[in-house]
């Protein structure tokens, strides 16, 4: 059996664990800026920014993952990425560096969770690389389009 091909990652922590997403998807990273909250929207979506003309709905992965909430950080950072249905912010303590990694399939770990691709060992530890598809299920999805649209005015 060969072993899985590796693939570029962005890394970045939540309470000092690390995960990373596939840098293919990522479109840009961020300092936190001001988050307009969308009400109606799943608890783990905490809002929408603007960005680059288009507004962006802003997914709390500490929330999103289990991590326990904490105040906002000026270091704090935003990763803008394409996930299944549409481009979301992805609130993170920090982004750290793009890295290469040959992830193992969440399905042959003890790892049992919707949002995890793999886990990959580094030379810094273990790496939970994320499933941007499932940041936001399709019943949030649905929630945050009606949200959205009650909206107003628009961010």
């Amino acid at each position: 059996m060969t072993a899985p091909p590796a693939i570029a990652a962005l890394a970045f922590t939540l309470d000092g664990a690390r995960y990373a997403v596939p840098i293919g998807r990522v479109v840009e990273v961020l300092p936190r800026v001001r988050i307009t909250a969308l009400p109606g929207a799943p608890p783990h979506v905490v809002g929408v920014i603007r960005h680059r003309g288009a507004v962006r709905v802003v997914v709390d992965l500490r929330a999103r993952l289990g991590h326990p909430a904490r105040a906002p950080s000026v270091d704090d950072h935003l990763i803008v990425a394409r996930a299944a249905r549409r481009t979301v912010a992805l609130l993170v303590d920090r982004a750290t560096d793009p890295c290469e990694v040959t992830p193992a399939p969440a399905a042959e770990l003890a790892v049992r969770s919707a949002h995890v691709l793999g886990v990959a060992q580094t030379a810094d530890g273990v790496l939970v690389l994320q499933d941007l598809d499932a940041v936001l299920s399709l019943d949030d999805d649905r929630a945050v389009d009606r949200a959205l649209e009650a909206l107003e005015p628009p961010p």
